[in-house]
């Protein structure tokens, strides 16, 4: 399960549909509807809103406005709790980050001209979320690539964990990307190292 954090209108079409679908799932869970995934740790945020029924009312809203924007025909009637204030829940500058990094890098290889939405976008996180300064949340399992190159999970708790993690998957992006001199893009991951 994997509730974005980033704003639905820089999500590709795959990934809009599997959160929309995977939101649904989460309404479910919150409302004490299904048996499995009740501990799931990208439910954490939610219920710790004030509201969590209208929390995941608002998140579900939101993706069905873009879906809409988009042409795609998401039923408003399966939101059991709509609700148009924003939850406001807190999401850290790292997993905002580490999201976005992880959408990059699926985008690339399933739609490769999205890329430039997300680059170009004003508005990268959800309306859903207020960024907080902070790491990679704690209940994020990490992905890193291992020696022969597959993705892993790996769960970190320790904050001096976590920087190495994220400072090892940069050096990988710098080193996978063709800088073209003069961009933006080169300029900024020039100066991430």
């Amino acid at each position: 399960m994997r509730l974005w954090s980033v704003s639905p209108s820089i999500l590709d079409r795959a990934a809009l549909i599997a959160c929309w679908r995977e939101a649904l799932l989460a309404q479910k869970v919150l409302a004490g509807l299904t048996k499995g995934y009740t501990k799931h740790p990208q439910l954490v945020r939610f219920r710790a809103s004030d509201d969590p029924m209208a929390a995941i009312g608002f998140f579900l809203g939101e993706l069905q406005r873009e879906a809409t924007a988009r042409g795609y025909m998401f039923n408003a009637a399966l939101i059991t709790h709509p609700s148009s204030l924003s939850p406001r829940i807190p999401v850290t500058e790292g997993q905002a980050s580490y999201e976005l990094d992880w959408l990059r890098t699926k985008v690339r290889k399933r739609d490769p001209a999205w890329i430039k939405v997300i680059e170009d976008a004003a508005d990268r996180v959800a309306r859903t979320f207020v960024v907080v300064p902070g790491e990679v949340e704690e209940w994020e399992k990490v992905q890193v690539k291992s020696e022969e190159g597959k993705r892993e999970k790996v769960e970190v708790k320790s904050e001096k964990g976590k920087r190495e993690i994220k400072a090892a998957n940069k050096i990988q992006r710098l080193k996978a990307a063709r800088l073209t001199p003069g961009t933006r893009r080169s300029a900024r991951l020039a100066g991430a190292g």
